[in-house]
């Protein structure tokens, strides 16, 4: 028996962590624009996709990782475009949708359901119980994503029915997005597979949304940075960086540590819109934050073959 790199395993916790911290970046700079620029989940998510694809694959072109290898192996296309559709477009459109319909905090609740569906889905095709350490830690993610955003008051989750479907297809979006492309990112590169799973994503979305046509967004100097931040910040580093350390740490490590979301999220909230933190964020912090540590020995001490 042989115990796993631990090296390796810091590298993609760091970088699963910062993926899930750009992706409050993301969520903040939406979340103005949805308030403030006119733009509805059919007009950003499209282009968010299609543009943040192109340089995702320019990205790996430059790296010398050909992504075009890819799509010379017909048998890689349906796994490709099944990725593509459920894991990239479905996922950040449900999410948007949510927001749009909901409000930020129930979808983000929802969202995080994602390492539940996981830990069922690895259980049911494994045939074999989680570990302890594994249910403790998604229960405390939960809690804690739950504690950040509700207070325990279920009175701010009483939402439209388009929020709550929409938010319920988030979660397990989400966690087909994490695990599904794990067996073609062990032939290709992580960022040839984020790459075209955006890419193909938002042609598809561009095809059937055409924001060209959407009426009410209100087109300035803002409206670019934020998209600029959604696009560079919010989908091109945060997906690759996320991607990446899922391949190094797992799928439901990954997911667990991405929750640090609701943490750079309100953190962002506080720095720039003027938002205080209460004893239940500190609470949720706190139990968001426990899982790291709880996760990482876990997954340390476990031998490999």
């Amino acid at each position: 028996m042989t115990q796993p790199d631990h090296s390796l395993l810091v590298k993609g916790y760091c970088m699963t962590l910062l993926g899930g911290l750009l992706w409050s970046v993301g969520g903040a700079c939406g979340q103005v624009m949805f308030r403030s620029c006119g733009v509805t989940s059919n007009w950003l998510v499209p282009i968010r996709l299609f543009i943040g694809g192109l340089i995702t694959l320019a990205v790996a072109a430059i790296a010398g990782n050909k992504p075009l290898e890819v799509l010379r192996h017909k048998e890689a296309w349906p796994s490709l475009l099944v990725f593509s559709l459920l894991g990239s477009a479905l996922c950040q459109y449900s999410y948007y949708s949510s927001v749009q319909y909901a409000n930020v905090a129930f979808a983000t609740v929802i969202s995080y359901c994602s390492p539940v569906v996981i830990l069922l889905w690895t259980a049911i095709a494994t045939r074999k119980k989680p570990r302890p350490y594994e249910l403790c830690s998604v229960a405390l993610v939960v809690l804690g994503a739950f504690t950040c955003v509700t207070h325990f008051d279920l009175t701010t989750l009483a939402v439209p029915v388009k929020g709550a479907v929409w938010g319920l297809i988030s979660a397990v979006c989400f966690a087909f997005y994490t695990v599904s492309p794990r067996k073609l990112m062990q032939k290709y590169h992580v960022l040839t597979i984020t790459g075209w799973g955006m890419t193909i994503g938002g042609v598809v979305m561009l095809l059937f949304f055409r924001p060209w046509h959407i009426q009410g967004v209100q087109f300035s100097g803002k409206l670019i940075l934020l998209m600029t931040c959604v696009i560079i910040l919010g989908t091109v580093l945060s997906f690759s960086l996320f991607q990446s350390g899922c391949s190094i740490v797992g799928s439901l490590v990954g997911s667990v540590l991405s929750s640090v979301e609701p943490i750079g999220s309100v953190i962002i909230s506080v720095l720039f819109l003027n938002t205080t933190f209460s004893w239940l964020d500190l609470l949720g912090f706190f139990l968001i934050l426990v899982t790291i540590p709880i996760m990482a020995l876990g997954k340390a001490h476990e031998p490999v073959g």
